[in-house]
């Protein structure tokens, strides 16, 4: 009984029609012309017959009947208003044009104005061998004759007529019957697939930027067993001197919060690209420096309110920050101006350097501490791209940043400390597309 139906299933496969993968054909050809045709989607297009590359007459039939199916397709996407058939041959009767796909930039450009179409589907055939013909199409704008879409798909030549029209060569005379000799098979060439046809606000870019703008450091020491030690000196672990103290005091927490820094960058460099509807998104590298200004500054000891700590110098911490990071990005696509938004996430290498601090360095705990942290970044970007040339941009951002970094001031025992740097920069830079 299993075999029986196995029998049966294969069966109904091999009888499935030839058409089908024609009509398949038909809806690749539909759907790569709809997506190059982004631009003037929702508009009229006209659909005009196809003919032979070969420049063969009398051969009208396959053209009409590729377009036709082809237009059926087009029309069940409900992407574009289609100007029926009968209108379209009696307009090109009218301006004595030659019902086919050879048609030159006046003509498309003639028959725009007439039928109010944004752009029509034209394009030739090729008979090939095995009963097929490979269509080659391309979606043409009228206003400027440019083509903004191609496409190729060979199909099965499923219809009676038109391909015997094609040019007879002289029949030999008959001669004796001789055994053929065997030819080995020629493999049949794969046509080619035709390139992508890029939407027209997609597009790929390269920006070279620099930055400006200080963030705020967050800066906290954490030591699960209370040994940070400060007193009324500035030879104690931190360097603080706490005149409040009159004899050494250990803690677990050390905090200062929101200290004003100073800094350069980012100096970055991505690589990004949007495609033909809102989204788009970058890969970004960047470099950028920051340190502690002389202030007073508010803390916190284990938590509680500790008042104010004064620094008399500008070099209390010192973050140098290696950023590797990505952003989606959703923009508005315009003729010159693309403003967009986003929100961007990534890690960091971090260099830092607390010349006050004692920390393990070289196998011994005194000062400078010099550690290396790894952080997490978040970003939202908010921007515009301004098109200054063909293949130039003028890129101008603002963007919120945060980078929290982790430490242990070189392997302090028990030690878990942070270091957040967070606040606003503006960013300007060149960009190149592609």
């Amino acid at each position: 009984m299993k075999n029986t139906i196995k029998t049966l299933f294969y069966a109904l496969l091999l009888a499935c029609p030839a058409g089908a993968f024609a009509e398949d054909m038909y809806g690749q050809l539909a759907r790569e012309l709809t997506e190059a045709g982004t631009a003037v989607q929702g508009k009229k297009i006209a659909i005009i017959p196809f003919s032979y590359a070969d420049g063969r007459t009398g051969a009208t039939k396959d053209g009409s009947v590729i377009s036709e199916r082809l237009t059926i397709k087009m029309i069940n996407m409900h992407k574009f208003e289609i100007i029926e058939r009968s209108v379209l041959d009696k307009v090109m009767t009218e301006l004595k044009l030659q019902n086919s796909g050879m048609i030159d930039a006046t003509s498309a450009q003639q028959l725009g104005k007439v039928l109010g179409v944004e752009a029509i589907v034209t394009g030739t055939i090729v008979e090939t061998s095995g009963g097929q013909i490979e269509v080659n199409a391309r979606l043409i704008k009228t206003e400027t004759a440019q083509a903004i879409g191609a496409s190729q798909v060979t199909v099965d030549k499923n219809w009676i007529g038109d391909a015997s029209a094609a040019p007879q060569q002289p029949q030999p005379e008959p001669q004796a019957y001789q055994q053929p000799a065997y030819q080995q098979p020629v493999a049949q060439a794969v046509p080619a697939r035709a390139a992508y046809a890029r939407g027209e606000h997609e597009y790929g870019f390269f920006d070279v930027f620099m930055g400006f703008g200080a963030p705020n450091m967050s800066l906290e020491f954490t030591n699960s067993n209370s040994n940070i030690r400060l007193d009324n000196t500035y030879t104690n672990d931190l360097g603080i001197k706490v005149t409040s103290f009159a004899t050494s005091r250990y803690f677990n927490s050390v905090k200062f919060a929101k200290m004003a820094t100073q800094g350069t960058g980012p100096l970055a460099f991505r690589v990004g690209g949007f495609g033909k509807k809102a989204l788009g998104g970058d890969f970004e590298l960047s470099y950028s420096k920051c340190n502690t200004k002389a202030q007073t500054a508010a803390w916190t000891l284990n938590g509680s309110d500790a008042g104010n700590v004064t620094f008399g110098s500008n070099d209390y911490a010192t973050v140098k920050t290696f950023g590797m990071s990505g952003d989606l990005l959703i923009r508005h696509a315009g003729k010159v101006v693309d403003p967009y938004f986003g929100m961007g996430l990534g890690m960091s290498l971090n260099s830092i350097t607390l010349p006050y601090v004692k920390g393990y360095t070289n196998g011994s705990f005194i000062r400078p501490t010099e550690d290396f942290g790894l952080g997490f970044m978040f970003r939202i970007p908010i921007g515009m791209r301004i098109r200054i040339g063909d293949k130039t941009q003028l890129v101008a951002e603002y963007r919120y940043e945060m980078n929290r970094i982790a430490f242990d001031r070189g392997g302090v025992s028990g030690e878990s400390d942070t270091i957040v740097l967070s606040g606003s920069k503006f960013l300007v830079g060149m960009g190149f597309t592609f």
